[in-house]
């Protein structure tokens, strides 16, 4: 089906198959699509409503085309990439949650961008810690075999995302490519927490994973509107585990933690996102670091270590308590500069 067609169907606000999907990204990204049908792609899929189906497909197709990152265990990899696109402005606790991971014994491929609709992206807090973050596969991939924990740019090991960055820019509205980079991880992590930034995308983008083959995920949104677990409301979860989707509501108050005020994490600059996450790794209590526990919590959980929450969340203490959080992250930089 040529890309007109699929357009006519997307007007008709009728849902596309996945290899439908699959064959509107080839015509996109090898050239043959101009910037008029792009854009008129994204807004149709977008007005419309992304399916399961559009969705597989889609994360199939740059699955596919991502430069791979080859590492021994890939199903014991974890990721913790998330959609981004929330605009609540809180600071990196993805990264600090990996670093958390890390420091436990977790095996953790990270994958991420800079900023692009928050203040402070992975990349963005990775260069404020004096980390290089443009490594190419093998080296990465050297990090994760020697320390445990390495970094993907999303911009290097995903060419075909290329063709899209003009329109994408243009039309300026989140689309069914905001959702792609945490479903093609380039190391084939089996293990994730991934935080989108609408609570419909719970359900759908659990199904997804759970078609793509990974052992164990939680997919998270805050009610309070974050694509984090939450320290100020309740988190809708979407559970992949032994090939079933789950779907609940998690309250901090389940593992003994109070809620805080959300503006309490946010911030104002790459900069403070990086001090308020370092200090996290330094031991300080507060607010930052029990959002930071939450995450870690279903992190550790989504390695398979344990399956009870509460010890997941000793887990995640011991790690920042011990050092060993911190001393993964100053670990991750000196070998970064050094290859």
């Amino acid at each position: 089906m040529d890309m007109r067609n699929i357009l006519h169907k997307l007007s008709e606000k009728e849902n596309l198959s996945a290899e439908e999907v699959y064959s509107a990204l080839v015509e996109i990204v090898d050239g043959s699509a101009t910037d008029a049908q792009i854009g008129a792609f994204i807004m149709g899929t977008k007005m419309k409503g992304e399916t399961v189906e559009e969705i597989e497909g889609a994360g199939r197709f740059f699955r596919e085309r991502a430069t791979k990152v080859e590492v021994s265990n890939p199903e014991d990899l974890v990721d913790t990439c998330g959609t981004g696109g929330d605009k609540s402005g809180t600071f990196n606790v993805s990264t600090v949650t990996a670093f958390v991971l890390a420091g436990a014994g977790v095996r953790v491929a990270k994958h991420g961008n800079r900023s692009v609709s928050s203040r402070c992206g992975s990349a963005d807090f990775l260069e404020q810690a004096g980390a290089k973050i443009d490594l190419p596969a093998d080296k990465v991939a050297r990090m994760i075999e020697e320390i445990g924990i390495g970094f993907m740019f999303a911009p290097l090991f995903h060419p075909a995302m290329k063709r899209v960055i003009g329109p994408r820019r243009e039309v300026g509205v989140r689309s069914i490519f905001n959702l792609i980079g945490p479903l093609s991880n380039p190391a084939g992590a089996k293990r994730q927490i991934l935080g989108v930034f609408s609570e419909d995308l719970v359900d759908k983008l659990a199904h997804v994973l759970k078609r793509l083959g990974i052992i164990k995920a939680f997919v998270v949104h805050g009610k309070d509107g974050i694509d984090e677990v939450s320290v100020s409301d309740a988190t809708v979860v979407g559970e992949v585990s032994r090939g079933e989707v789950k779907l609940y509501e998690f309250v901090p108050e389940e593992l003994g933690i109070e809620r805080k005020e959300l503006a309490q994490v946010c911030i104002s600059s790459p900069e403070e996102s990086f001090r308020l996450g370092f200090s996290v790794l330094e031991g300080e209590e507060g607010p930052h670091r029990d959002i930071v526990l939450l995450n870690a919590t279903f992190g550790i959980l989504a390695s398979g270590r344990t399956e009870d929450r509460r010890e997941a969340l000793e887990i995640a203490k011991e790690s920042i308590d011990s050092g060993k959080a911190k001393r993964k992250l100053e670990e991750f930089v000196e070998l970064s500069n050094r290859l």
